[in-house]
């Protein structure tokens, strides 16, 4: 075995020096010969307020006939719909639901006797009216129905943004433009330019709460505030150059 020091360490740095020189010199234009396109998301956002909200109320009490049953809740149901237009929302924006029959079973230690304890028969009220504050404002107070004897229980009213379908197309556009910035910054940095739009990729749109960070995969649409706030994505696949 020879005694001379290994040469072996050196030979490896020698390459690794010639290796890294070559990056330097080269590896940017070869990367993007390589890897000749950039795929980038791209967002925009719009602050909106809601301009429609639906709001619906089950009216019924329970009797011990069906007949009984049937006639309170139409009864309730014709004192909610006066009682909406004495409030100023206009007979064309009240529906009444056709009544829905329950009957009442009797059971003990959870088993059904077969006795029957009476009916209970529910019509559901729904009104729908783009002056969505008041509808806010009494949707937290029933106490003028309740007073009147009327079974009622209100459900949390929906907003909705009617005009949704109208800001999609300045949203997309938007978040094209925010893709396209984001490509010429990310490729700026290496020393390329964005080239030729090769594909895009639209999301779904998320309409959520203002500065909420929920989202869903297949799109969220939340009706429990007033004030929202409308995302579009886009994906977009840009040519290097």
């Amino acid at each position: 075995m020879s005694d001379q020091p290994s040469t072996r360490p050196a030979l490896i740095l020698g390459i690794s020096i010639v290796l890294a020189a070559l990056v330097a010199a080269g590896a940017v234009s070869g990367l993007k010969r390589a890897n000749d396109d950039i795929t980038v998301t791209g967002s925009a956002k719009r602050l909106v307020r809601a301009d429609l909200a639906v709001w619906r109320l089950d009216v019924g009490r329970q009797a011990g006939t069906q007949a009984d049953a049937a006639r309170i809740a139409r009864d309730g149901a014709e004192q909610t719909r006066a009682f909406l237009m004495t409030q100023g929302f206009p007979d064309s924006s009240i529906t009444v639901r056709a009544p829905f029959t329950m009957v009442v079973n009797e059971y003990i230690n959870g088993n059904e006797t077969g006795r029957v304890l009476g009916y209970r028969v529910t019509q559901q009220v729904e009104l729908r009216s783009p002056d969505v504050d008041k509808v806010a404002a009494l949707a937290g107070d029933l106490s003028g129905l309740l007073t009147a004897g009327v079974g009622v229980v209100g459900q949390a009213p929906e907003y909705l943004y009617a005009k949704l379908p109208d800001i999609r197309g300045p949203l997309l556009a938007e978040a094209t433009k925010d893709a396209r910035t984001r490509a010429d910054e990310i490729l700026g940095a290496v020393g390329a330019k964005t080239g030729r739009l090769k594909a895009v990729r639209v999301g779904v749109f998320q309409v959520t709460k203002r500065n909420s960070t929920e989202v869903n995969d297949y799109g969220m649409y939340d009706t429990s505030d007033r004030d929202k706030e409308v995302t579009g994505v886009v994906r977009i696949t840009f040519a290097v150059k």
